[in-house]
């Protein structure tokens, strides 16, 4: 075989696999070249399928979204309002427990006087009245133990003692 063999050889071979490779590219080209027909076939088919679901999404959207609003702004006035009447019930509680430490503090004064009162009232009582009593009471008894020492009989002193002594033994 000589060298001109060898060549035409090699250029059979070259040029079949040029032709090979142009068919190859001619399938790849025809299977291309359907795709977007398949693409549009599937689009089609999801558009399909996606229209009613994206209709009824549309549909509840729209429906949910008065009540929404509805909901939205009765939160925002039970908000309001419960921060309004949270002031007002921190003010009364403030209000109560300030009138409250002022009676809890007249209470207190008008105990302390009171038991001044009473404290004071009592030393008079003795003072004015207790101690007047006790001198007409002395005086009394030192006039009831003077009337008996004048008017009581004298007794024979040895019967006294004598009786005294028998007491005392009983």
């Amino acid at each position: 075989m000589g060298h001109d063999t060898v060549v035409t050889v090699f250029i059979i071979i070259a040029a079949a696999a040029i032709v090979m490779q142009g068919l190859v590219m001619f399938g790849i080209w025809r299977a291309i070249e359907k795709i977007p027909g398949k693409i549009d076939e599937i689009r089609t088919h999801v558009k399909d399928r996606l229209d009613p679901l994206t209709e009824s999404v549309t549909e509840i959207v729209a429906a949910a979204r008065d009540p929404l609003r509805t909901i939205t702004v009765n939160l925002a006035e039970i908000s309001q309002t419960l921060r309004q009447r949270s002031v007002q019930v921190d003010a009364v509680v403030e209000d109560l427990a300030e009138k409250t430490r002022l009676q809890i503090i007249r209470a207190d004064q008008l105990l302390t006087n009171l038991a001044d009162k009473v404290e004071a009232t009592t030393d008079k009582v003795q003072q004015g009245v207790l101690a007047p009593i006790e001198e007409v009471t002395a005086a009394i008894k030192g006039l009831q133990k003077g009337w008996d020492f004048f008017f009581a009989r004298r007794r024979p002193a040895g019967a006294s003692e004598a009786s005294h002594d028998e007491q005392l033994f009983i």
